[in-house]
């Protein structure tokens, strides 16, 4: 019964965005209260350590907003000078064959987007310019959204794991983990790569699949090109896994799809694994009425690349410097990295509690280099000083929402954290964790990333998820006597595959296809998908863990 009345807060929260199709921005603040009306009856919570967790999910929220809000300014900026309107002019045609451009378009410019930006900013990019390129809207949609799932552990130049976790620093400490936050974070993220290459790899055939299902009624065209879908899957998990588990989760999807990309562009101009069977959609009259919003396909060409149009060297600029920097920033045998984290901000002990909580304003990828780089843009690609400023008042604005729903978030899971601290009890989800590991066990390993999905699906986003189910899933490992990182990794990767149910980036893609209210559908479609990638993620887990026992410190 405890056990309910403390996962109350998240439930709220859930019944509020999904039954009621309430914002995150006014169901959080509810939770958020919530969590302090039960934490201060059931739990004894004072008052002064409620506002200490608040303070601290307030400091956390402020370290995620950075990098936020460099992502957004940097892809506000190439918007504005026309660098974006460059990289998809580059990419766009390269073949004819609907299933190949699906893959280069939905899948690996995707992933280059949600590396870059993040927070639904793939499916708002790609779908748009595959309706742009001729695409039925609902095929767009449904196929960017389905893409939007391998690289979406590694977001925003990392935000899922680094702002998704680094709240449960002081948990890891307190189980004996002895190599610091960032080792810790590295680690979650190393794992989940793994199985972004085991499960991902396969994104791009389910992709194309789910096209051919919807226009042919069949798969049969879908699974013809399964060779080059799995090498365009391949190409970039492959240097993800290696990035994630060799420099860290900033720019594992970054520069593993930047990676990607030239190879793939390459290999198809050369034929390579390309079919002979050039595969297109139906004449358009034969196009079912729900295939067709608001917006109309357009018939894109060559032409529509007019001179004033940025070169593709200038386009990905800004992008491969910000790649290169982080890589930079990111070596341990370089000194950028000990300089970048010399300057910190720490309140300790917050209050006169034991709660503390601080930030490294210049490791921060939002600071350096996203705006350092959003800082060049301008000078490189001849966009006037007026219009810069104004892309960095607009995107102040655009982080407002987010700020509101990272705030309340964070406050509630740092109430929910510390509830039981002041008195050396359990807290609330250490009481909601022990019940579920007594009932599931080392069952846990499939539950974990269905759990992500929830979340995702619930709040909209796999960092949010991160935040809300992270210090769940490690209590819930160490009651169950399962490792913890596999299991914080399997939270990202659940938190990864519902991005393509999750209500909040399904509506912002039909929207910017003109196909809203066909949610249900999309939904519908991809939930298979979806439920798919975390329960394969998890088997492949327990494989890993009972066959090639690797050994974890926590």
């Amino acid at each position: 019964m405890l056990a309910l009345i403390a996962f109350l807060p998240i439930l709220i929260v859930g019944i509020l965005m999904v039954a009621r199709n309430w914002p995150s921005t006014k169901a959080m603040p509810v939770g958020f209260v919530a969590a302090l009306i039960i934490a201060g009856i059931f739990w004894n919570m004072p008052a002064k350590w409620m506002l200490s967790a608040t303070i601290a999910g307030a400091i956390n929220a402020l370290d995620i907003l950075l990098i936020v809000f460099g992502a957004l300014l940097i892809l506000g900026t190439m918007r504005k000078s026309g660098g974006v309107d460059g990289i998809s002019n580059s990419m766009a045609y390269v073949s004819t064959d609907r299933r190949v451009q699906v893959i280069l378009i939905g899948f690996l410019m995707g992933a280059f987007f949600e590396g870059a930006a993040g927070f639904g900013t793939p499916a708002a990019v790609a779908a748009p310019l595959l309706v742009g390129m001729g695409f039925p809207p609902l095929v767009a949609a449904v196929v960017a959204l389905v893409g939007n799932s391998a690289p979406v552990s590694f977001g925003a130049v990392g935000t899922p794991i680094i702002g998704g976790f680094s709240h449960l620093e002081n948990l890891a400490i307190a189980s004996g983990y002895p190599h610091g936050l960032y080792q810790f974070l590295s680690d979650i993220g190393g794992f989940a790569s793994i199985l972004h290459f085991l499960v991902g790899s396969f994104v791009p055939l389910a992709m194309v699949c789910s096209m051919t299902l919807i226009i042919d009624r069949s798969i049969k065209k879908g699974l013809a090109v399964w060779k080059l879908a799995l090498f365009g899957g391949l190409i970039f998990t492959i240097p993800q896994m290696i990035i994630a588990n060799f420099v860290g989760p900033e720019i594992a999807s970054l520069l593993g799809s930047l990676i990607a990309i030239p190879i793939f562009i390459f290999a198809v101009r050369a034929g390579f694994l390309v079919p002979k069977d050039n595969w297109d959609f139906k004449p358009r009259d034969q196009w079912e009425d729900d295939w067709v919003g608001e917006i109309q396909p357009g018939t894109m060409d060559e032409s529509a690349a007019t001179a004033d149009t940025i070169s593709p060297g200038k386009a990905w600029a800004p992008y491969v410097i910000v790649g290169i920097l982080l890589l930079l920033s990111r070596l341990k045998w370089l000194p950028f990295q000990s300089i970048l984290n010399k300057w910190s901000l720490t309140w300790s002990n917050i209050l006169g509690t034991s709660i503390s909580r601080g930030i490294t304003p210049l490791y921060n990828p939002g600071v350096f280099p996203f705006m350092f780089v959003a800082l060049l843009i301008p000078s490189m690609h001849g966009l006037a000083g007026k219009e810069a400023r104004q892309v960095w008042k607009d995107t102040l604005k655009q982080v407002g929402p987010t700020a509101i729903a990272l705030f309340f978030a964070l406050g509630l899971t740092y109430v929910m954290m510390n509830s039981g601290d002041a008195f050396e009890k359990d807290s609330m989800l250490i009481v909601i964790a022990k019940t579920l590991a007594s009932l599931v066990g080392k069952g846990w390993y499939i539950l974990a990333p269905v759990v992500g999905v929830l979340g995702a699906f619930i709040s909209g986003s796999c960092t949010v998820s991160d935040i809300m189910f992270g210090p769940l899933q490690f209590d819930a490992a160490i009651q169950a006597g399962i490792p913890v990182i596999p299991i914080l990794a399997l939270q990202t990767v659940g938190g990864a595959a519902g991005n393509m149910i999750c209500v909040h980036n399904v509506v912002a893609a039909l929207t910017t296809v003109g196909l809203v209210g066909k949610e249900g559908r999309v939904i519908k479609n991809n939930l298979v998908i979806s439920l798919g990638y975390a329960i394969l993620a998890g088997i492949f887990t327990m494989i890993i863990m009972y066959v090639l026992k690797p050994g974890f410190l926590i």
